[in-house]
């Protein structure tokens, strides 16, 4: 265990020293090395281009930090693909694509849009989809049969669903065509609509002049949603917020929203729903996608603990 531990303290130090020491090599190159992960290297111009990427889907914190984190976990997953002789179909990067659009409630037009307007590569899109779509192929290798859920497992988490309040969420939101002012302008404009709300600004007010939802008149008001509904990347994005805050600009279909979390509340579950088998096959993928996410990040910690990584 100490050594694990050892090995972990290590990578993340190794990822730290490398986003504190790259600055002056990205003042003189974008396209130098800013640092390898065994052996693969990672440029100063991926780093920007993941921080693009990232501020693009309204990722928020140490943009360049994160970026940093990313790509060496993206370096070691596609060599663990390798190691286990993966490689991906004909396509295969077109569907995931599409798929990531329609986990954020998009098309995959919207994405290329999106990537048009914030100064993104193809290729930048292409890499980050490969990686996790090969990813997603080392750990069905690795841990599909520890992970899938047994008839009992179901019966006993359908039980336990049965029971359980749902999550509510309560959510209000400001939508910004690009058709109205073009795709430059909308994404400025949304940027200034964020730094007024954070800085006090009444979001209510701000969706009834800016908004174009046929939510506006209500100050963006949106009817609760169980939160399971929700797109899955927007869900994930929206409960990191706490009550009263609001997303930075996220990219939606032809325009850009920001998304406030109003409240959550916990309402009695529908029995009658958890009953159906529609149901039983959604908790069956989802159980299975929690043990596979849970084996996954702990091997990916073993990975990233055994990395050479070092700064160029």
């Amino acid at each position: 265990m100490r050594s694990v531990l050892a090995a972990r303290v290590l990578t993340a130090l190794a990822i730290t020293i490398v986003t504190a020491m790259a600055a002056p090599v990205r003042a003189a190159n974008p396209y130098a090395p800013a640092f390898t992960v065994n052996s693969s290297v990672v440029t100063e111009y991926d780093i920007a281009q993941r921080v693009k990427l990232l501020d693009a889907l309204g990722a928020t914190g140490d943009l360049r930090k994160v970026a940093t984190q990313q790509l060496t976990e993206d370096r070691v997953k596609v060599q663990a693909a390798k190691s286990l002789g993966i490689t991906l179909p004909e396509g295969a990067i077109q569907t995931g694509i599409a798929e990531f659009a329609t986990n954020r409630g998009l098309t995959p037009e919207d994405v290329t849009e999106v990537l048009s307007v914030r100064g993104i590569d193809q290729q930048t899109m292409n890499d980050f989809v490969e990686s996790g779509l090969m990813w997603r192929e080392v750990l069905g290798t690795r841990f599909r049969a520890r992970a899938m859920p047994t008839d009992a497992d179901l019966d006993q988490a359908m039980e336990l669903q049965a029971k359980r309040p749902r999550e509510m969420l309560y959510l209000a939101e400001i939508a910004l065509p690009f058709a109205e002012r073009g795709e430059a302008e909308t994404v400025t404009l949304a940027n200034q609509l964020y730094s007024q709300i954070s800085r006090g600004t009444s979001f209510a007010s701000v969706a009834q002049e800016y908004s174009r939802s046929g939510t506006a008149e209500q100050g963006g008001v949106l009817p609760p949603v169980p939160a399971t509904q929700l797109p899955t990347d927007f869900r994930t994005q929206v409960l990191l917020l706490r009550p009263g805050q609001t997303t930075r600009p996220m990219p939606i279909s032809g325009g850009l929203a920001l998304i406030k979390l109003v409240s959550i509340r916990q309402e009695a579950p529908d029995a009658a729903a958890v009953e159906t088998p529609e149901a039983r096959e959604q908790l069956r993928q989802r159980l299975f996608s929690d043990r596979v996410a849970s084996f996954g990040q702990g091997y990916l910690q073993e990975l990233l603990g055994d990395a050479l990584i070092v700064q160029k």
